[in-house]
């Protein structure tokens, strides 16, 4: 399978197409073809090692992960003896922002770390959706939000502002 693959921190220009093996599910994975993945800001961040404190995640001084990307869309298929939530040919999404080997034909995922894809959604809808709702849930949980509260947000036109307005109104503040 082809894969973007690099072995050292830095631009664009460490990354190459390459031929690598394809992976073989474990007992609690899935086999997933990828049909569509980003390059956000995470994926820059896991490229270029910067700011600093990313490679003590990432790898001190060479990246851990030779493959790039951090989310992805996409089918599985095989899954592992032990996946009881997913089979074969269900549309999945995910999202690792210390990076998941996504930037490639195909990738093996833990079961529990992947998503059913919505069905009305196409593979390059929902790849966009992921990083913003990612980090934004992420915030909205550590907040405990109370219906019928109030919220400002600031810089609410980005990927991560526009889904945490959505949360809040979910939420009823």
């Amino acid at each position: 399978m082809k894969a973007a693959v690099r072995t050292k921190y830095g631009s664009a220009d460490v990354l190459s197409i390459q031929e690598v093996e394809k992976p073989m599910p474990k007992e609690n994975e899935l086999l997933i073809k990828v049909r569509a993945a980003t390059v956000n800001r995470s994926d820059y961040h896991a490229l270029t090692g910067k700011p600093f404190f990313m490679r003590f995640f990432t790898g001190l001084f060479k990246p851990k992960l030779c493959i790039t990307g951090s989310d992805f869309a996409g089918e599985i298929e095989a899954i592992g003896e032990s996946v009881t939530s997913f089979k074969i040919g269900d549309r999945v999404i995910g999202f690792i922002d210390m990076g998941l080997q996504s930037h490639a034909q195909y990738m093996s995922l833990q079961e529990t770390k992947a998503v059913h894809m919505p069905v009305n959604a196409t593979y390059d809808e929902a790849v966009a959706c992921i990083e913003g709702a990612f980090y934004a849930l992420n915030a909205i949980n550590s907040m405990n939000p109370i219906e019928g509260q109030n919220a400002l947000v600031i810089g609410g036109t980005g990927a991560i502002g526009s889904s945490f307005i959505q949360f809040l109104k979910y939420y009823g503040l």
